[in-house]
């Protein structure tokens, strides 16, 4: 699936920029250009979404309280790690896609897991220069989460963690 649309992406491109405007209408563009966003937009879901269904599938049961996140990394050369990051059981899991071959096996692994009892504070607010999130603080260390949903839901980040939610 990945291939073929990526394949899609680089044909339409291909033929914005190089079939030059006396052999394509200029009407024809603005559909073209459309499309080559829906691609990307597909090819963003192909990679990284994982869904609430394959985490019921994964862990066995619905997760207490989940969200789409994106982990940075300790290294800040690094990629962000996405996935659905789950509260249940007492643990906190970052879930994250399983390539192609391995999908039909498991649509999904666990790539970071913690207690929650070892969680110290919360803290919100900008993580990277353009995106908002939080941070776990665990004693001396941190994790921090890329998430505009979970900023906006203090309330149930701290019901996730089973603290008092405080006031605003």
């Amino acid at each position: 699936m990945k291939t073929i649309v990526r394949i899609l992406i680089l044909a339409e491109f291909a033929a914005i920029v190089f079939i030059p405007s006396a052999y394509l209408p200029r009407w024809a563009l603005i559909p073209m250009f459309v499309s080559m966003a829906g691609l990307v937009v597909l090819y963003w879901f192909a990679m990284f979404w994982v869904s609430k269904k394959d985490v019921a599938r994964m862990l066995g049961k619905e997760p207490e309280h989940d969200f789409y996140v994106g982990k940075l990394p300790a290294d800040t050369n690094a990629d962000l790690t996405r996935g659905r990051l789950c509260f249940t059981d007492g643990k906190i899991i970052l879930l994250q896609r399983t390539e192609d071959k391995i999908r039909r096996q498991s649509p999904c692994k666990e790539a970071w897991s913690k207690k929650i009892s070892e969680i110290t504070s919360v803290g919100f607010g900008k993580v990277l220069p353009a995106r908002k999130g939080f941070i776990l603080y665990f004693g001396d260390d941190e994790v921090s989460f890329t998430c505009a949903k979970a900023a906006k839901d203090r309330a149930m980040i701290y019901t996730a963690l089973g603290w008092p939610v405080p006031e605003p």
